[in-house]
């Protein structure tokens, strides 16, 4: 296989490979929040119950970010939903360092959560982004790169 010869434009190995980046860095961003739950509820007495909630935010907010995205991708294009799940991610930044140590319980709750949320609205929209993007690069041969999009390393590259 060859990207050159597959892809309906030019840059569709470059865009493959920016559809891949995304989805990895949505990939380790979960993990860094799914790493420092401990520490979030140590810092801020959470129980096992509110931090599977802000978890819970996590999945939920990647649903809608799927679903919405899917449904409104060609009709306002790739580019502007690229730039929403940017405007999702610098939010989600500002809200959950908006929880800070000395809040009470609760606001600290609400920020951490809506701060999740948002980061997975962001990511869900992404993805909502790659996978038609790659199917349209690649028509003859949608499958295969839809699973290069998905693979932890790229090997045919």
């Amino acid at each position: 296989m060859n990207i050159k010869q597959d892809g309906i434009t030019p840059n569709a190995g470059r865009l493959l490979w920016a559809g891949f980046m995304a989805i990895l860095a949505a990939g380790i961003g979960f993990g860094i929040r799914g790493g420092i739950l401990a520490n979030w509820g140590s810092d801020f007495g959470f129980n096992a119950s509110q931090l599977g909630d802000i978890t819970g935010a996590g999945f939920t907010g990647f649903c809608f970010g799927i679903i919405i995205g899917g449904v409104v991708v060609d009709k306002i294009g790739y580019g502007k939903l690229v730039i929403a799940a940017f405007t999702f991610h610098i939010l989600s930044a500002f809200v959950t360092f908006a929880a800070s140590s000395g809040q009470e319980q609760e606001v600290a709750f609400r920020f951490l959560y809506w701060g999740t949320f948002i980061f997975a609205i962001a990511n869900g929209t992404l993805e909502a982004v790659a996978n038609p993007l790659v199917a349209t690069l690649f028509p003859k041969n949608k499958t295969h790169y839809l699973n290069i999009l998905h693979e932890d390393i790229i090997v045919e590259l």
